[in-house]
């Protein structure tokens, strides 16, 4: 898994703040089926500091990376 980060209102390259496999550790599904991945990457600004981020999805998100993934892979 990658995580990348660039500014957003000006012309700017992405900057790779995290990249490594994705563990089952890092990944929490609660009651609602709803699955929040968290990884501790390096922080945007600071190179000596690290920040978690956190992203949530339900289970219709998953589903559309899902379908969106199949299509891609059957071509």
């Amino acid at each position: 898994m990658r995580l990348s980060a660039q500014p957003a209102r000006k012309p700017g390259s992405p900057k790779c703040i995290y990249s490594a496999p994705l563990q089952i550790e890092d990944v929490e599904i609660d009651e609602d089926g709803e699955v929040t991945v968290s990884i501790i990457a390096d922080d945007i600004y600071s190179k000596n500091s690290t920040q978690r981020y956190q992203i949530t999805l339900t289970e219709t998100e998953i589903s559309i990376l899902s379908r969106a993934a199949k299509r891609r892979f059957r071509a």
